[in-house]
């Protein structure tokens, strides 16, 4: 099965990405998590799939309100995420 999540996991991710430590990913740091996000789950892709992965993911945590995402949305992403069977048929 998957690995199961921590919050030490999360919380290092949330770091990782929230470079300016103002408690939110945003703008650049979205755009680089959500890059490397799609890497992960798919090996090959191009603009056209990071940009339909972008509002994907975004829509479901509410993101068009605030233009971020929060250390609880980051949580409910990478949580739906670790649920999706790995991209095996590259």
């Amino acid at each position: 099965g998957a690995a199961k999540l921590t919050k030490e996991d999360i919380e290092k991710v949330f770091s990782l990405y929230d470079r300016d430590n103002n408690g939110s990913i945003e703008n650049e740091e979205l755009r680089g998590f959500l890059k490397d996000l799609l890497e992960l789950v798919k090996k090959d892709y191009d603009a056209q799939d990071l940009i339909e992965f972008e509002e994907t993911i975004l829509r479901g945590v509410g993101y068009d309100k605030d233009g971020k995402i929060s250390r609880k949305e980051l949580t409910m992403i990478l949580l739906a995420l670790a649920k999706l069977p790995p991209d095996d048929d590259q």
